[in-house]
C-alpha cells in the first residue's frame, strides 16, 4: 500500500494531461542523470570563449575563401576551383546554421545582447529569421513526446503509409518548405514581442538581399550562394531526420539519436551529432558535447545511436519496405559497462 503523501503524488500526476506528463517524464530522468555529477554538468555548461572563437575563425575563413575561390574560378576557367569553392561555402554555412542553433539555446554567446545578434546575423546568411526560428525549436524542446511538437509527423497524419510519405517529403524538400513554414508557425505562437522582432529581421534580410543582389552579379550570387544553401539543405535535411526519424518520441531516452561517425565530421557538425545529450542537456554548448557524452552515457538504460548517417539512411530504406517503425539503433549502453 502506498503511503499517504505517495498516494497523493500519485493521483496529481494521474490527474496531469499527457502533455504535462511527457515533459515531467523528461526533468526527472535529467534530475536522474546528473545525480553525483551535477557539479560536472554545470562545469560543461560554462561558455568556453576559446573555443567558440576558433570555430567562429575556422568557419568564417572556410566561407570567405569559399566565396572566393569559386570568385576566382569564374575568371581562370577552372570547374575543379568551382568545385572546392562551393564545397567549402557549403560546410560554412552548415556550420553557421549550428551555430545560430546554439544561439536559441543561449549558448551562442555568454551575454543575451551578443547572442541575439550574432545569431540574427548567422541566420542572415541561410535566409532564415532568428526569432522565427527560436520560436519554433522552443516548442519542440518544451513539447518533445506530446501533440504539441512542431516537429513530430505524428501530430499531423495517422495513417502509417502517410507517415512514411513525409518521412521521404522531409528528406528531398523539407528544409526548402520550413524556410516558409517556420515564420507563419512561428509568427501564430510568437508573442507579440517575437512577432516584432521576427518582422524587423526579414526587414533587415531584405535589404541586405536587395543590396547584394545590386552590387554583386547575379551568376557569382548563384554559384558562390544559392547553390551552396542547396548543399546545406541536404545536410540539414539528413541530419534532422536522423535525430528524430523512426525513434520513441514517448520516452525521452529514445526521443532523440546520437550518431557517432569520425572527429573529423562531428568536427563539421559542431558535433550537433550528440543529439539526444543535447535534449537532455540543452544549455551544454555544442563544444562540450562530446565530454557530456562520454560522462553519462553509460548511465543510460536505453539509447539509440549509429555510426554513421549513411548507415542510418540504409537501415531506413530497408524498415520503409515493412513501414516498421521499431527506433532504429536501439541500444542498452548501462549494460555494456555492468
Amino acid at each position: 500500500m502506498n503511503a499517504p503523501g505517495n498516494e497523493s503524488r500519485s493521483h496529481a500526476k494521474a490527474a496531469l494531461p499527457p502533455q504535462c506528463q511527457a515533459l515531467e517524464e523528461t526533468l526527472r530522468l535529467r534530475k536522474a542523470l546528473a545525480r553525483g555529477i551535477e557539479a560536472e554538468i554545470a562545469r560543461l555548461a560554462r561558455t568556453d570563449w576559446r573555443k567558440r572563437g576558433f570555430e567562429f575563425i575556422c568557419f568564417s575563413s572556410l566561407g570567405v575563401g569559399g566565396v572566393w575561390l569559386t570568385a576566382f574560378s569564374f575568371t581562370a576557367s577552372r570547374a575543379w576551383l568551382t568545385f572546392l569553392g562551393v564545397l567549402g561555402t557549403a560546410l560554412a554555412l552548415n556550420a553557421f546554421v549550428l551555430l545560430m542553433h546554439d544561439g536559441m539555446h543561449s549558448t551562442l554567446f555568454r551575454d543575451r545582447r551578443w547572442n541575439c545578434l550574432g545569431s540574427v546575423l548567422l541566420g542572415s546568411t541561410f535566409l532564415m529569421s532568428f526569432s522565427a526560428y527560436r520560436v519554433m525549436h522552443t516548442r519542440h524542446h518544451t513539447f518533445l513526446g506530446d501533440a504539441r511538437d512542431p516537429d513530430d509527423y505524428r501530430n499531423y497524419v495517422r495513417r502509417q503509409p502517410f507517415l512514411w510519405y513525409l518521412h521521404f517529403v522531409r528528406l528531398m524538400v523539407g528544409p526548402l518548405l520550413y524556410l516558409v513554414l517556420i515564420p507563419i508557425m512561428a509568427l501564430k505562437y510568437g508573442s507579440k514581442r517575437e512577432r516584432r522582432q521576427i518582422f524587423q529581421e526579414y526587414l533587415f534580410m531584405s535589404v541586405l538581399y536587395c543590396l547584394l543582389f545590386r552590387f554583386v552579379p547575379s551568376a557569382l550570387l548563384v554559384v558562390a550562394w544559392l547553390i551552396p544553401l542547396l548543399i546545406v539543405g541536404v545536410f540539414t535535411a539528413v541530419r534532422g531526420f536522423t535525430q528524430h526519424g523512426i525513434t520513441d518520441a514517448s520516452d525521452p531516452y529514445l526521443a532523440s539519436r546520437t550518431i557517432l561517425p569520425n572527429r573529423m565530421v562531428g568536427f563539421l557538425l559542431l558535433h550537433e551529432n550528440y543529439h539526444l545529450e543535447h535534449h537532455l542537456f540543452p544549455e551544454v554548448p555544442s563544444y562540450h558535447l562530446p565530454q557530456l557524452h562520454q560522462l553519462i552515457w553509460s548511465r543510460l538504460p536505453r539509447a539509440v545511436s549509429g555510426r554513421s548517417y549513411l548507415g542510418f539512411l540504409v537501415r531506413f530504406l530497408r524498415a520503409t519496405r515493412r513501414l516498421d517503425e521499431t527506433p532504429i539503433g536501439l541500444e542498452k549502453p548501462g549494460e555494456k559497462l555492468a
